[in-house]
């Protein structure tokens, strides 16, 4: 593995710290969005996955994996509970909550207000509060076709 961007996670930090949580959860990909969406495709000697955690004191704890998975090595230090977001990377272009990320958010649910998947012109946002998932695409930065998808796919049982 070969890092092209040795400052790709101040980076995004400092995308944060310009944006906050502002337009998080907007149809459209704010810079803080758009900044972790770069460095997955463009930090790396390949597409990466990136995770960043936004946890209850607006404190990021950043990770990168794989073209196709992410985790963190150890517990992030100082991790505050409850997580406001969890946001990551699908490198290989679509936004959907997988298999795994449904497992995460299962786990994570009681202790996780919100999850965000970005991919090629997508994302994709679950909140707990309505345990929904809505789909957003975007053709481009002008012209945008919002689709939500209103898929209840982690309902509890």
């Amino acid at each position: 593995m070969i890092i092209l961007n040795g400052s790709w996670k101040e980076e995004i930090e400092e995308s944060w710290n310009e944006n906050g949580m502002e337009n998080l959860f907007h149809e459209d990909r704010n810079d803080f969005l758009a900044q972790i969406w770069h460095q997955s495709m463009m930090a790396f000697d390949t597409p990466r996955e990136i995770q960043v955690v936004i946890d209850d004191n607006d404190n990021l704890h950043i990770s990168f994996g794989s073209a196709s998975f992410v985790s963190f090595d150890e517990e992030p230090s100082g991790l505050k509970l409850p997580i406001k977001c969890w946001i990551h990377t699908h490198p290989f272009g679509q936004a959907y909550f997988s298999g795994t990320d449904k497992k995460t958010i299962d786990t994570w649910k009681p202790m996780m207000r919100t999850a965000i998947v970005l991919g090629d012109n997508q994302h994709q946002v679950w909140f707990r509060n309505s345990n929904k998932v809505i789909h957003y695409q975007y053709k481009t930065k002008r012209e945008k076709t919002y689709v939500p998808l209103g898929m209840n796919i982690m309902e509890e049982e």
